[in-house]
């Protein structure tokens, strides 16, 4: 049977054993705390860019509506002139010399 002096050096190695595993599972948590921050950080800042992204894209949407809008009128206002245009020629037609109606 191991004597008592090699069970207290048994013991020993297996608390210095333990002593080790244990420093390395705190340096690999702080790492992994570390890098916990640093993703956390990036979320944030994707976060960020995808608000700054919708608000663009909603800025966007106006813009474009408000194009829609503006081609509409122009469209209906080269409408009018041209039938101002026709019925200006069409008063011209009526008031020449050389209508029938003079």
């Amino acid at each position: 049977m191991a004597s008592e002096m090699e069970v207290l050096e048994q013991l020993e190695e297996r608390v210095r054993r333990s002593t080790e595993i244990l420093r390395g599972l705190k340096r690999e948590n702080s790492e992994l705390r570390a890098q916990l921050k640093d993703a956390e950080d990036r979320l944030t800042k994707s976060h960020q860019a995808i608000s700054a992204l919708e608000e663009q894209s909603r800025r966007g949407d106006e813009i474009s509506r408000q194009l829609r809008l503006l081609q509409e009128e122009r469209q209906e206002i080269r409408g009018r002139v041209t039938r101002m245009l026709e019925t200006f020629a069409a008063l011209e037609e009526i008031s020449s010399p050389g209508h029938p109606d003079n």
